[in-house]
Formats: C-alpha cells, structure tokens, sequence
C-alpha cells in the first residue's frame, strides 16, 4: 500500500511538472514582477479556452472514427460505402490539427534543440531568448494573415473540395487561421517571461558562478 501510494505521487508530480514551462533557473523569483505576472495571467486566461478546443477536436476524432467504422462496414458486408468519405477524412483531420493545436503547446516546450545555445553563456542565452520569441510571434502572425488572405480568395471563387460531398473550401481555411492564431497568446506569454528574464540579474549571476566552477 504504502508503495502503491508513493508510486501514485510520483506520477502526480510528474504530471504536475509537465504542465509548466522549461525555464531557466531564477525563473520562479522572476515571474512574480510585472511581465511574468502579465504572462501568467494570459495563459490562465487562455488555457480553458484551449481545453475546450481539445474537447471539440476529441469530439471530432471520435465522429471521426465512427464514420470510418461505418465506411469499412458498409463497404465490406453492403457493398455501400459512406459517401464522401475522402473528404470527411481530410477536412476532420483539419479541424483535429487545428483545433488541439493550442492546447498541445500549452505547458512545457515539447522539444527544443540547443546544439548551440546551450553552450553559450548564460547572458547571451538570455539574449538570445526574448528574439527567437519574437521571430515565432512575428511569423505565427504572417501565417494566420496569409490564410485569412486564402481563405478570402478561395471564398471568392467558390471553391470546393474535390469529393462527391463537395464542401466549400473557404470555412476550414478560417478555422485553420483562427487554430494558428491561438498558438500567438502562448508565444506572447513566453516572450514576456524572456523578457522578464533578462530584466533579471540572475543570468549574470548564473554566469558568474559558471565561471567559478570552470575555473
């Protein structure tokens, strides 16, 4: 019992772990001023949001598996497969993308690569940080204007999809922009808190103390 209990904390920690950002050390202490506040406060605000998001995209996928079902049923035993079933299949897995898009990037970041800056000093990874956070806002923001832009073009000339359901093209391509438009809040949010650390001393500090141990 008492391993079993022990085992259950583990993993609730863990999971409680996982929920939050990879940060540099000091990050805690930075957090409570005004920037990390303004951050915290974004992804508290938004994160029902993308929860909810993730319960549509669930409820799409499971639609999505009993029209499958049906299709391969209706094909094998009936010789009657479901009608438009290519498109179902393209425009559901869309909506999937898009719509759990946010909430799979809420939380930690789910990979990084430091071949480089890793290696860097603690101030310059601090640097470094608030940019590359701002070039993932900036281009997130072209993405969504461009397909709002496709969205409206395709609306224009009344394009539909390819299958015999025929669907117009123009409703999934604002979905689309509205799913890569919430990845912008949680990028903002990691933005501040870059920003805040470098307001911070405690990369220098950092710094400093890298430096004493290589000496």
């Amino acid at each position: 019992m008492a391993l079993a209990r022990a085992t259950r904390a583990i993993h609730r920690h863990g999971r409680e772990a996982m929920s939050q950002h990879e940060q540099p050390e000091g990050a805690t202490a930075v957090a409570a001023t005004g920037l990390g506040r303004c951050a915290n406060a974004i992804e508290a605000f938004m994160k029902p949001v993308y929860t909810w998001f993730g319960y549509f995209s669930a409820l799409v996928l499971g639609l999505l598996i009993l029209a499958m079902v049906y299709s391969v049923i209706g094909r094998r035993f009936f010789d009657s497969p479901l009608q438009g079933s290519g498109d179902i299949i393209e425009m559901s897995m869309l909506l999937l993308t898009f719509g759990a898009m946010g909430l799979e990037h809420m939380g930690h970041e789910k990979m990084t690569v430091g071949v480089l800056a890793d290696h860097l000093p603690k101030r310059v990874q601090a640097i470094i940080e608030p940019i590359i956070y701002f070039l993932c806002v900036a281009i997130l923001c072209m993405a969504v204007w461009q397909l709002i832009r496709w969205g409206i073009k395709i609306q224009g000339r009344g394009e539909t999809t390819p299958g015999t359901l025929r669907l117009p093209k123009y409703p999934f391509a604002y979905v689309a922009a509205f799913g890569m438009f919430t990845l912008v809040p949680i990028y903002v949010g990691r933005l501040l808190h870059a920003a805040e650390r470098l307001r911070s001393p405690a990369p220098a500090a950092d710094s400093a103390a890298d430096k004493g141990v290589r000496e």
